[in-house]
């Protein structure tokens, strides 16, 4: 009487066990698309009043990685950085800061992912910065991908005469895009600031505003965010003492991260499911052996 209601519940355990991973097995066999993409360029940079006259000691720096499965490589220069690339195609040019991929559906794209940054005329109007991350998948399987950029300059400078505060204008042009199908997963952000230190290291005026810092995720999906030759102000630094050192640091960052073969929430459940419903069949089985021995 016993052995009948024992062997349909390990039918039933049994038939959801395989039935959880049937599920796994379909979402790992289909291929699943992940994109991100984040550019951003500051340009035109202006400090008023001028401190052309008054800086020293200016340093750049450009820097790129990028990795698949969490293996990769990082580089860096004083002002152009060589693009990192992993992926199947060949790269694209060097310094290219527009999207390489093709929108959704992504006709012909192979897996991918890069980076760069590139400072160009900064000690003149013509100043431009642009750093970029670009990451893509389709494919079955487990995998992940991560890119990221990152540039930044800084020089000392003496407040002038008739203390006052400075005021920074620029151009800035930027582009965010994630998409997904599937398990896949994306993310990107670009961060931009300008940051004043006095001489002993405090600092006394920061700046990082909405229009140069945003970062976006998919799912669930959203329209490509983009910002051509936006001009912005920021506020103005405190008042500065006049006479006195401080030193100005420009950076930026573009990061992207994407990956694609998570199992879906409901192959969890099911597979947790499964595991209860087995747990439970050996509970009632340990019992009912109790029972008969006693």
């Amino acid at each position: 009487m016993e052995e009948r209601p024992r062997r349909l519940t390990r039918r039933l355990a049994t038939a959801l066990a395989v039935f959880a991973l049937a599920g796994g097995w379909a979402a790992n066999a289909r291929a699943d698309i992940a994109y991100a993409f984040a550019s951003q360029t500051i340009s035109g940079i202006t400090i008023a009043p001028a401190l052309t006259a008054l800086t020293s000691n200016l340093t750049t720096n450009t820097q790129d990685s990028v990795t698949t499965n969490g293996g990769g490589f990082s580089q860096s220069a004083p002002t152009d950085v060589l693009q990192a690339f992993q992926g199947l195609g060949a790269p694209p040019a060097p310094n290219t800061f527009t999207k390489t991929a093709n929108p959704p559906p992504f006709a012909g794209a192979v897996d991918f992912t890069r980076s760069d940054g590139l400072i160009q005329n900064l000690q003149a109007a013509t100043n431009v910065s642009s750093a970029v991350s670009e990451s893509f998948l389709n494919t079955t399987g487990f995998k992940t991908e991560t890119a990221d950029s990152g540039l930044s300059a800084s020089f000392s400078f003496v407040a002038p005469a008739n203390p006052t505060g400075l005021t920074f204008s620029y151009f800035v042009t930027n582009d965010l895009l994630v998409s997904t199908t599937g398990t896949g997963v994306a993310s990107a952000n670009y961060h931009f600031s300008i940051t004043v230190k006095d001489a002993a290291g405090t600092v006394v005026f920061t700046s990082a505003t909405p229009t140069t810092n945003l970062a976006v995720t998919a799912p669930p999906q959203g329209a490509e965010i983009i910002r051509t030759a936006l001009p912005e102000t920021t506020a103005a630094t405190p008042v500065l003492t006049q006479g006195q050192l401080y030193t100005l640091i420009f950076s930026g960052t573009t990061q992207t991260s994407v990956n694609v073969g998570v199992p879906e929430p409901n192959v969890m459940m099911l597979v947790g499911a499964s595991g209860a419903l087995t747990l439970a069949v050996g509970a009632v089985r340990r019992r009912r052996q109790r029972i008969v021995t006693e």
